[in-house]
């Protein structure tokens, strides 16, 4: 979605020290498409120091923006136009080399693909999934009928997208799910054995904004969500950048095999 009302981008809080040798920093941002190239998210993206970053909403002028900035700091780097919605796109920044990147199409009643993505890191050979689940907005453009009917979709999406997965793998599962941690979609991936890491460590807050008339909207649409062979040591919402998404970002060490 593109930003409305103030742009102004909040002020910068307290910068995280970078993760511990033994744990690794995994950070997701909806960065927006209407502001491709905007300076304040790209430093959003530094200023905590991720070794690997999902990324949503990515285009040409984007990855143009972020590759200029970031692109020594992460050298093992990809994005992928959008296909149809021009919210649709999606990037990877890692730190640690890419085994394989999977491109997996929306199935029905979903509108973005996803990544499965398998990164060799300090932790071992990981699997990350990510996704933007259809936003909650109806097949006529109706936000407050899209509110309820889309539920389902989302659901759709992520059992869709789960059955993917390669069992084997420690994995995480990041990105805008266009819903909170009460959906169906999350609650799914909580029957599955994933924790919600955000959810964890900073509770109930929102992780997007929305000006409409005299009010903001304000949800929790961004979730960092792992298994058990991940323990999550902290987590946190990035107060920075000018997207209507915060930036989130989650450490995790390896539980002992």
């Amino acid at each position: 979605m593109i930003a409305c009302g103030d742009t102004r981008p909040p002020p910068m809080g307290k910068q995280p020290n970078a993760p511990a040798p033994s744990q690794m920093r995994v950070m997701s941002y909806n960065v927006n498409f209407g502001i491709a190239g905007d300076p304040s998210t790209i430093e959003a993206i530094a200023s905590a120091k991720p070794d690997i970053v999902l990324l949503q909403e990515t285009n040409e002028a984007w990855q143009f923006a972020i590759a200029t900035r970031l692109g020594e700091d992460y050298p093992y780097r990809q994005f992928a136009d959008p296909i149809g919605w021009p919210a649709g796109g999606m990037g990877l920044l890692s730190r640690y080399p890419i085994v394989t990147i999977e491109t997996l199409p929306p199935p029905t009643g979903a509108l973005f693909f996803a990544w499965r993505i398998v990164l060799d890191t300090k932790l071992g050979r990981v699997q990350l999934l990510d996704v933007h689940l259809r936003p909650p907005m109806s097949n006529n453009g109706s936000w407050v009928v899209g509110y309820w009917s889309t539920r389902d979709d989302r659901l759709r999406e992520v059992e869709y997208h789960h059955a993917a997965l390669d069992p084997k793998l420690p994995t995480i599962i990041a990105g805008d799910f266009n819903e909170e941690g009460d959906g169906k979609a999350i609650a799914f991936l909580r029957d599955h054995g994933f924790g919600d890491a955000i959810a964890t460590f900073a509770g109930t807050t929102r992780t997007w904004e929305w000006p409409v008339g005299g009010i903001t909207l304000r949800f929790q649409l961004d979730h960092i969500l792992h298994d058990d062979r991940f323990v999550p040591v902290r987590a946190a919402v990035v107060e920075a950048g000018r997207s209507d998404h915060k930036p989130v970002w989650a450490d995790f060490e390896r539980m002992d095999p």
